[in-house]
């Protein structure tokens, strides 16, 4: 009875394509074919969709079991992954569409001079996908890190197969091929410099300068446990013609120096102000 019900199926879904095909004459072809593409693009999408759910949760899971591993490379891996996972889903759809709905074959032999050309671009594409494998490595950088690329400095936003994409401080987002970066300064591994120029009058006080900032180094040095290394006063680093210039120094954790900088010129400020140790003065 079974398979009664499924001839009869079958013999319906024939009749209904005989029919269509007779009702839509020289359109049926083409229509079949748009439904084909349509079909298979709809079907990549739902797999690039689920496999990128299923990727991200695995490394979410793996943040939560092993706390020793540090969260922006398991980001970084996730982001590469997925960006893999994706290409390679969107490069069968390309391959399946020419080869079932069109005649690849033909296609190629008539490509000629287009085939050059998207053999160059696969060279490209190539190139900046083997790049991005060795920065993750030789863990040049990680999601997360403050960087400098080619005069480009922002935080890595996020890490793709083929592009690295940088927030600058000002909003701007680079987008840099991965194949195109040569040189990286990363300004996040490791212990920074703090220094802060103070530029003092020729008739100031350097005597009670050197009181009050050392006094405020020890303050901060107390206060900030982002200090590595305590703040002191380095000491006379110019004699210029306009002012004498003061330097204290410290060493931060990463990413930290800038926001302590900006801490430590305050308090000198306020500190000079108020027992009336003199800036040197700039007369524009």
């Amino acid at each position: 009875m079974r398979v009664l019900n499924l001839n009869n199926l079958v013999q319906q879904i024939n009749i209904f394509a005989k029919n269509c095909k007779d009702w839509m004459g020289i359109f049926y072809t083409p229509a079949i074919v748009i439904l084909k593409i349509l079909l298979i693009i709809l079907v990549t999408l739902l797999l690039v969709k689920v496999g990128s759910v299923i990727i991200r949760r695995f490394f979410e899971k793996q943040k939560l079991m092993n706390a020793r591993m540090d969260k922006n490379k398991i980001a970084t891996m996730s982001t590469m992954l997925s960006s893999v996972y994706r290409y390679t889903i969107y490069i069968i759809c390309g391959v399946v569409i020419l080869s079932e709905v069109f005649n690849l074959k033909s296609i190629l032999a008539a490509a000629g001079i287009g085939g050059v050309a998207i053999g160059l671009g696969v060279q490209s594409l190539v190139k900046d996908v083997v790049a991005g494998f060795f920065i993750i490595l030789e863990d040049q950088f990680s999601i997360g890190d403050t960087i400098t690329i080619d005069n480009l400095t922002g935080t890595v936003e996020g890490m793709e197969m083929r592009v690295t994409r940088l927030r600058g401080s000002n909003g701007d987002l680079y987008i840099i091929p991965n194949g195109e970066i040569k040189k990286v300064i990363n300004q996040t591994r490791g212990q920074k410099a703090v220094i802060v120029d103070i530029p003092l009058a020729y008739s100031a006080d350097i005597n009670k300068a050197f009181e009050i900032a050392d006094k405020v180094c020890k303050k901060v040095s107390e206060e900030e446990d982002a200090l590595v290394e305590k703040a002191k006063v380095l000491g006379i680093t110019e004699f210029s013609k306009e002012c004498i210039n003061m330097r204290i120094t410290a060493l931060a954790s990463p990413n930290e120096q800038q926001e302590l900088e900006r801490k430590i010129r305050k308090k000198i400020k306020e500190e000079f102000d108020r027992n009336d140790i003199r800036f040197y003065y700039r007369n524009n």
